[in-house]
């Protein structure tokens, strides 16, 4: 992909840029890329996230130790992730951490995300999954009451809007959904130098999400797509959503050349509309609050009305955000301002 095909971005997303726009159902995806070859220098001292971390153990419920197995790369490890194990009380991180290459790292305000199960996850490496978008407003928000059961009536009442048996337990909604949420891993395909995605849902701009580096946003994208922005879709789909979609006007189609040019047309109105809400949201002007210094990184939690997340700086430069909003609970019969 050249960077001239590129639409260039400012405020949030200033050094970066809009690519492809992608759809599936009622979500849409516009890939992020650096907006020039200079925007790709350094990124290559951060680890990726799947190869790199280890869950070491759980000491205590709402403790996790995390490892960082890489020797030299620093791993920003993304926010809301989640661990799961037969037999032990699965948890999930409640905000972006940093560790150093090599670090072993105590995070003691996790999320306990099953109710009243025993058990402690053992030391193991492995995958991770991310908590669904209709979780995650809840999770940023409760982090400061520490309690590692402060999200047990939030899944509770995302589990009953899917039909589920009342409970905390995160995993009574993944094992009869996994199957659908498995589709969305190759729905969108991963372009060249792609560092991070705008997500869409019903035609609402719902989450931004961007990553270190080309090969750690390659890991990171299906969790995103199963896991986090799936459930959202899956969500609008049983609110009786339909897509929200330009349609070429078909009157007086004279041969397939025209056919294809209407086509061509209509994609591009719909982009355009797209990158517009993307543009707008870039330039809100969010709250910020620094929540630590560290290694030479800085994490900071963003606020703006419904809209929150977390950022990570390497000086000027960007490597981590996650910009996220329900805007499918916000809205339901009623638009929602991008």
């Amino acid at each position: 992909m050249t960077y001239l095909k590129l639409d260039k971005l400012t405020g949030l997303l200033g050094g970066l840029a809009a690519g492809q726009h992608q759809s599936r159902g009622l979500m849409d995806v516009l890939s992020l890329h650096p907006a020039g070859p200079a925007g790709l220098a350094g990124r290559d001292r951060y680890a990726p996230p799947l190869e790199a971390v280890k869950l070491v153990e759980v000491p205590s419920y709402g403790t996790m130790v995390l490892r960082n197995t890489s020797a030299e790369a620093l791993l920003v490890l993304p926010m809301h992730i989640g661990f799961f194990q037969a037999g032990a009380q699965n948890h999930a991180t409640s905000r972006a951490l940093v560790l150093d290459g090599g670090e072993t790292l105590k995070a003691e305000d996790c999320y306990c995300i099953q109710e009243s199960q025993g058990g402690y996850l053992k030391e193991a490496q492995q995958r991770f999954l991310m908590l669904p978008l209709g979780l995650r407003p809840a999770a940023s928000a409760r982090r400061a009451a520490g309690d590692f059961g402060s999200l047990w009536q939030d899944i509770d009442g995302f589990n009953r809007f899917f039909g589920i048996a009342k409970g905390g337990h995160y995993e009574r909604f993944l094992r009869p959904h996994f199957k659908r949420l498995q589709s969305f891993r190759h729905a969108f395909e991963l372009q060249s130098l792609q560092v991070g995605a705008a997500y869409f849902v019903g035609g609402f701009l719902t989450g931004v999400e961007l990553a270190p580096s080309v090969e750690y946003f390659a890991q990171l994208y299906p969790v995103l797509n199963i896991y986090c922005y799936g459930p959202a879709e899956l969500a609008a789909r049983r609110r009786r959503w339909e897509p929200h979609r330009h349609t070429p006007e078909l009157a007086g189609v004279a041969d397939l050349e025209d056919l294809r040019r209407r086509l061509k047309k209509s994609r591009r109105q719909e982009r355009r509309g797209l990158l517009e809400r993307l543009r707008h949201l870039v330039e809100l002007p969010f709250e910020v609050k620094v929540e630590e210094d560290r290694l030479g990184l800085r994490v900071q939690t963003l606020e703006h009305g419904s809209w929150t997340g977390q950022q990570v700086h390497d000086g000027q430069q960007t490597v981590y955000l996650s910009l996220f909003r329900d805007a499918v609970a916000e809205a339901s019969t009623e638009d929602v301002a991008a």
